[in-house]
């Protein structure tokens, strides 16, 4: 390959870097696209020996090939696979992962996709917060090609919106802690800003993720430089009961955990066992009569349905939520500990680098998320990882 197609490329590649950071938090159709065209540069690019050898040397790659093939195999047994098709499209987007990693891209993009991110989840942190406070319409009203359901926030669902919220957060922090910014002070209103959207509208995800984020930090830097710092989980807890005295949103979701919690999974509003708690049990109940092998691929879905009698329509269920039940599930035991192996050496990779502690919390916060919902099949949150991926993986030295 001549110089000159191998700099266009890079030039490309550089630029479609920077558009995936900022239209990952606004538009799932444009960012298809723009994981399309990069993994077209993937091709064309070449080096497949070189990229071949990384993969190799990477034990989490490994287990992640390895956790698609048992997912390609798992057609070969069980009676219910309605599902698979489905399921066939996310184990494309996982494919995606090791084409990124691989993918050259200069330390100046990396920056500036970092940067395009920060401010695309800024903006909508800013636009939730107008909509909510019923200073603007929602963005549907304005704009003809946005969904018009109830539950987007700005550009994505509220449970997606506040999880990139969360995981910016994570970032700022650290660049201000570790002092890797000259921009403190617009970091410190961006962090502001993201908490405010992240508590005063729906998604538990987000505020557990968030306050289990400043726990880490809290006695990271507790243990690692002073006990003062243990002040702050006193301001936590204190801003945690400011935002249930004052807030709506908040106060409904924490009493409906609160009372399904001491009641036995009964969700008294509705008379009922709560959803979630009708999975757990439910899938647990399965997985105990068919630990090893599973159901098959695509399975969950269909049995959920004929099976499970339980006063809820599980037609619209393909997952459990929760990722490690749902892997056991349908592909057994070898499924579920090829997917903790993949978080295991991806955490291990993460804190043998420079700042591993903070690097670390990427990975470890999703394995967190995945105990909630199957956040690997979810396209929004999974892309939004392997990009921040990426970006953790990146050093100055490099």
């Amino acid at each position: 390959m001549s110089k000159f197609v191998y700099s266009k490329i890079n030039f490309f590649s550089n630029h479609l870097f920077f558009l995936l950071g900022l239209f990952i938090p606004i538009s799932v159709a444009i960012t298809n696209i723009i994981i399309g065209l990069i993994s077209f540069f993937w091709l064309i690019e070449g080096n497949f020996k070189l990229k071949y050898d990384t993969i190799k040397a990477s034990k989490w790659m490994l287990s992640l090939f390895l956790l698609i093939g048992i997912y390609i195999l798992g057609n070969l047994w069980g009676t219910n696979h309605v599902h698979s098709a489905w399921q066939f499209q996310r184990l494309l987007l996982l494919l995606f992962f090791p084409i990124l990693l691989t993918f050259k891209i200069d330390q100046k993009a990396i920056k500036n996709g970092l940067i395009a991110f920060l401010i695309s989840t800024f903006i909508s942190a800013c636009l939730a917060i107008l909509i909510n406070c019923n200073v603007i319409y929602p963005l549907s009203e304005y704009l003809f090609f946005l969904s018009e359901n109830h539950t987007i926030s700005a550009f994505l669902k509220y449970n997606y919106h506040n999880l990139l919220l969360t995981f910016s957060c994570l970032i700022c922090i650290y660049l201000v802690v570790e002092k890797k910014t000259k921009n403190k002070k617009t970091l410190l209103f961006f962090i502001s800003i993201y908490i405010l959207s992240i508590f005063t509208e729906s998604g538990r995800a987000g505020q557990l993720l968030f306050n289990f984020l400043s726990i880490s930090y809290i006695f990271y830097y507790a243990k690692k430089h002073s006990y003062k710092w243990y002040l702050l989980l006193f301001i936590l807890v204190i801003f945690q009961v400011g935002i249930y005295k004052t807030t709506t949103v908040f106060k409904n979701r924490f009493d409906t955990v609160l009372s399904v919690v001491t009641n036995k999974g009964l969700h008294l509003k509705q008379n009922k066992k709560d959803v979630r708690y009708i999975f757990f049990n439910e899938t647990l109940k399965k997985i105990h009569q068919n630990p090893v092998l599973g159901y098959g691929s695509g399975s969950f879905g269909t049995i959920f349905k004929n099976e499970v009698k339980a006063g809820y329509d599980f037609s619209l269920h393909k997952t459990p939520h929760n990722q490690y039940l749902y892997v056991w599930f349908e592909i057994g035991i070898t499924g579920l500990f090829l997917l903790l192996m993949m978080f295991f050496f991806q955490i291990k990779e993460m804190y043998n680098k420079k700042d591993g502690f903070h690097r670390s919390l990427l990975p470890i916060s999703f394995m967190l998320l995945m105990l909630i919902d199957s956040y690997l099949f979810i396209f929004t949150i999974m892309i939004g990882y392997i990009f921040l991926y990426k970006i953790f993986c990146y050093q100055e030295s490099e």
